[in-house]
């Protein structure tokens, strides 16, 4: 779905007629509109390709031999706000081409970054430097958001393993740790193209707003050390888990050793007093075997007692 609007010094507003000089392009099944675009400009064709993947690369390039006058392709990756759905799901690459006379941004199907930059920042934004830069800030506020909430997981998880080794909790700290990878690739993936974008191109001097530059860079290098530690985190906690399991492990393996060690003295008792080597021990008594057992019943608790009291530390 293709829609159009305007951004002058009155700020950014839908477009009427053909009175526009920016293109929403919307991810759709039927890529006829995307197909169109490419045609019109004259752009590559593999453009948008991966365009709907959670590993698509966040990059800069200048694209050569189109219809634009000086246009360059900036691919950054957002993260929805709906925590219900999968990592894969919630991370949406957006694809800006910014040339001298026209923006084109090519959003997911679904996705609503569009709408709520629109309503945060419209009347702020006056030109194309500062619509795509006001994009950035938001990108960042929403990793940002959601990193704070990963906290929140790793806490409970922390605490769970202090005490438990569920499958339940495994199962959750898989996710948690399978979320943290995608976000730690995305994020340091994106720092690389952020440095490039602010160091090698104009792009700092066109805005002209070094305020608004240091509040991108300053969320962008938090959301890098809070993924980095985070992550740390949650191989600390993996560890956790795993030395619970392995303590749990070794107090059955212990308590199954100190049983059959517990079960061999009747069994050794009876063994001796059946063989046959000299006459059978009360065996003229009808109380004999009665007589055995108490005694390996005695020697059994006598020996889990010894057991249970000795102290496996020295």
């Amino acid at each position: 779905m293709l829609k159009y609007f305007k951004v002058d010094q009155n700020g950014l507003k839908e477009a009427q007629g053909q009175d526009h000089n920016i293109i929403l392009l919307e991810e759709e099944h039927d890529p006829k509109y995307t197909d169109q675009l490419i045609e019109k400009y004259d752009l590559p064709n593999d453009l948008f390709l991966g365009s709907n993947l959670p590993e698509e690369v966040t990059r800069l390039e200048h694209l050569e031999g189109t219809k634009l006058n000086n246009p360059t392709s900036l691919v950054l990756m957002d993260l929805s706000a709906n925590m219900e759905h999968s990592i894969e799901e919630r991370l949406q690459p957006l694809s800006f081409i910014k040339s001298d006379e026209l923006l084109i941004l090519h959003i997911c199907e679904n996705s609503d970054f569009f709408e709520r930059l629109l309503e945060k920042f419209g009347p702020q934004i006056t030109n194309y430097t500062e619509f795509v830069a006001w994009s950035i800030f938001q990108i960042s506020t929403h990793f940002l958001k959601d990193l704070q909430e990963r906290k929140k997981i790793i806490d409970d998880l922390e605490n769970s393993a202090k005490t438990t080794a569920k499958n339940e909790e495994l199962f959750r700290m898989i996710d948690a740790e399978r979320n943290m990878t995608y976000l730690q690739e995305t994020l340091n993936n994106q720092h690389s193209t952020l440095k490039e974008l602010f160091e090698e191109t104009d792009f700092v001097a066109e805005l002209d707003n070094a305020g608004l530059i240091y509040d991108i860079q300053l969320r962008d290098r938090q959301a890098k050390k809070m993924v980095d530690v985070y992550t740390s985190l949650m191989e600390n906690i993996s560890g956790l888990f795993t030395d619970m399991m392995n303590n749990n492990l070794n107090h059955l393996m212990k308590y199954l050793d100190s049983l059959s060690i517990v079960l061999s003295v009747p069994a050794l008792i009876g063994t001796i007093w059946g063989m046959n080597a000299g006459g059978l021990l009360f065996k003229k008594s009808s109380y004999g075997f009665l007589i055995i057992l108490a005694i390996s019943i005695i020697l059994g608790a006598l020996m889990a007692l010894h057991l249970y009291k000795k102290d496996y530390s020295k």
